[in-house]
């Protein structure tokens, strides 16, 4: 009996053990072209076209706040001509729209251009402005998201590594 009593707690361990995937995740590396500085945003109309731009859902919160705010994404066109993956560099109020716009990106479509033949994937700059009114108003939101420049909230730093997030 006191066999038994050791047995059983043994065999769940190895049966837990055998379970446990050991596997590691593997990222693929992208060979693009990085245009995702201020200086090289214009260019990615070189490589690809929109096709399919759809407006991001505004966050009922902020709607009935009456907010207004923009965030600042980078992401990879793959050879696809889809969005892969995305990083926030920034956004005002801090959050609140991310989780819209990186829905909103996941739907996005773009087609390669002629001279890029072979759909060389790049990564790029996108910015996207939520605001209820058709002309932006408020003191804090020309502020934060002055209209046609980049922006940074807090002192970000708006370097791009690895840090790209699988678009969900």
């Amino acid at each position: 009996m006191k066999a038994l009593y050791l047995l059983l707690p043994l065999i769940s361990l190895l049966a837990a053990c055998g379970v446990t995937s050991t596997t590691e995740k593997t990222v693929e590396k992208i060979d693009y072209i990085d245009l995702s500085s201020v200086e090289l945003r214009d260019r990615v109309k070189d490589y690809w076209n929109i096709s399919t731009r759809t407006e991001p859902l505004y966050p009922i919160a902020a709607a009935r706040k009456n907010l207004a705010g923009c965030v600042e994404l980078v992401t990879i066109i793959n050879s696809e001509g889809k969005a892969q993956g995305y990083k926030v560099l920034s956004s005002y109020p801090k959050g609140l729209f991310d989780k819209a716009a990186a829905q909103s990106l996941n739907t996005w479509a773009w087609l390669p251009t002629a001279v890029n033949t072979t759909k060389q994937p790049v990564l790029t700059h996108i910015r996207m402005d939520f605001t209820l009114d058709s002309k932006p108003v408020g003191k804090k939101y020309l502020k934060n998201c002055p209209a046609g420049e980049a922006f940074l909230v807090t002192g970000e730093k708006s370097i791009v590594s690895t840090e790209i997030r699988k678009i969900q």
